[in-house]
């Protein structure tokens, strides 16, 4: 067999040693050495666009390449080109770097420097396994290379009762309707229900999976369950102690190779904490935990949050809390919530309307739910939060019409460019009788100056008086209407006119008239 390789090294000398060790192979046939992590992508990209056939069997990554990191190479090629091994050169072979290595998804390891016998078989290994990946690609799959990692999504609930599946499901059902391919994962192991809610009657479950060391896309599509609804399930067994078989190792493998197949897969985690679903907390890329607003409900919210962070699972402020069966007359609203698990609350809410569930429930057709629901459009326009919808219509509730996946934005933008013309008259109007105020002191001010002017001098002082301490914008509009010497006293009428907006620009034909009297102080009166 003739097995196709390309080598990604960053160091000439290190380039020249492993292709003369290549080329002494049986039936190698080794590429040109390539300088960088992106050449080597863009190479294997290239090969991707035209067939699985065209890609190479092996790539060898040499520790020292660059400027990604090996070990993220190795798990971006994995993700991104399933049927092609990859196989790293590092100097340090020992147990912690070995998992670390096999976790990134490399079919073999080899240590530096080089030796023929080694690098031959773990090459032979990794193209063994590279044919027999893609004896079991069809060509449609071979063409879904590009789904380089699709987005976990892990949906857990504070207790029993709280929610978790019928969210689940329908957070599958949103993404599913959205256009993407959706995979639904009932990781409750014991008590899982997904099966109950979808009326499914399955003979396959997670646990067949859990002996199997490598998941082949062959392997997980005689384990799962294609819906009515054109959801892919991957269900819990029906004999809850055959949970026991799924290990941490076996959930990570099988949701490895989901994310590698479906653009999202929903993972049901129950109420319970085991090694298994921890693992799909941790490997999320969102984790959802789901309460009531009950006070039981939220301290177990709390408890389940703080054992997460103690089991260096997730950490509070990485977990998104959503409210269900919301009730604005609750004294638990869910912005407490938030403040007491300390962890982000979803904008979106789900609201109590049991009876809107009851008759799907009953049924177990909870894919059935009316799209004028208000549960329905709770959790979906929670999928638009967390970014599994993608340009799909969210169900409105009853007595509203639909909207789009951004929820009330577009409403709030049109009832906010609705209000902007009744908000600038109103600044416009408060600003205007600003000036007549400001205006009306100045001409009390003016008034003063001119009446005391006027008492030790003459009408043509009150005059200048009454000018000199206006400020320019107001000077020019201004005049002395009346001084009038009479009994003893002076008294004096200042008229200005108010400015229209802008001080100095146009007078309002508006006027405002400033009275002050004073006693007549002139020597000659």
């Amino acid at each position: 067999m003739t097995v196709r390789i390309v080598a990604g090294t960053s160091d000439p000398d290190a380039a020249r040693a492993l292709l003369g060790l290549l080329a002494q192979l049986p039936g190698a046939e080794p590429a040109p050495a390539l300088p960088d992590s992106t050449a080597l992508l863009d190479l294997l990209a290239r090969a991707a666009e035209t067939g699985v056939d065209d890609l190479p069997e092996v790539a060898v990554v040499h520790e020292s390449i660059g400027p990604m990191p090996a070990l993220d190479l190795v798990r971006d090629i994995a993700l991104r080109f399933p049927a092609v091994g990859v196989v790293l050169l590092t100097p340090d072979t020992g147990p912690a770097a070995l998992a670390a290595a096999m976790t990134a998804g490399a079919r073999g390891v080899v240590a530096l420097p080089l030796s023929y016998d080694e690098l031959g078989a773990r090459i032979d290994a990794a193209a063994t396994w590279a044919a027999g990946v893609r004896r079991h690609l069809s060509p449609q799959r071979a063409a879904l290379p590009a789904v380089a990692g699709g987005t976990v999504v892990a949906v857990a609930g504070a207790k029993g009762g709280v929610g978790t599946t019928v969210t689940a499901v329908h957070l599958a059902l949103a993404a599913h309707a959205s256009g993407r391919s959706t995979a639904l994962v009932d990781l409750d192991l014991q008590g899982g229900d997904v099966a109950s809610y979808l009326d499914v009657q399955f003979r396959r479950s997670i646990a067949d999976l859990a002996d199997i060391a490598d998941v082949s896309s062959r392997v997980l599509t005689d384990a799962m369950y294609v819906h009515e609804s054109g959801v892919a399930l991957l269900l819990a067994p029906a004999d809850g102690e055959r949970g026991e078989d799924v290990t941490d190792r076996a959930a990570r493998l099988v949701l490895t190779a989901l994310r590698q197949r479906y653009e999202v897969v929903v993972v049901d985690c129950g109420t319970q904490v085991t090694s298994a679903n921890a693992v799909a907390v941790e490997i999320a890329d969102t984790a959802v935990l789901v309460t009531t607003p009950d006070v039981v409900a939220v301290r177990a919210a709390k408890r389940m949050v703080r054992m997460w962070d103690r089991l260096q699972v997730r950490k509070p402020q990485d977990t998104t809390t959503v409210v269900n069966r919301h009730n604005r007359a609750t004294e638990i609203q869910p912005t407490l919530v938030g403040r007491i698990t300390g962890t982000r609350i979803a904008a979106s809410v789900v609201p109590a309307a049991f009876r809107e569930l009851q008759p799907v429930i009953d049924a177990g057709r909870i894919h059935d739910l009316d799209t004028r629901s208000t549960v329905k459009a709770g959790i979906w326009s929670l999928a638009g939060e967390i970014g599994l919808v993608t340009g799909a219509t969210l169900p409105a509730p009853r007595g509203r019409k639909s909207r789009r996946g951004g929820g009330d934005k577009g409403q709030v933008t049109l009832e906010t460019l609705g209000m902007t013309p009744i908000i600038l008259i109103t600044l416009i109007l408060v600003w205007q009788a600003v000036l007549a105020g400001y205006t009306f002191t100045l001409a009390g001010n003016a008034a003063d100056e001119a009446a005391r002017a006027a008492a030790v001098g003459t009408a043509g002082d009150a005059d200048t008086a009454a000018k000199a301490d206006l400020p320019s914008a107001w000077r020019g509009s201004e005049h002395t209407d009346r001084v009038d010497y009479s009994e003893g006293k002076v008294s004096v009428t200042v008229t200005l006119k108010v400015p229209v907006l802008f001080p100095g620009a146009i007078d309002f034909p508006m006027r405002i008239h400033g009275h002050a009297q004073t006693v007549d102080e002139r020597p000659d009166r």
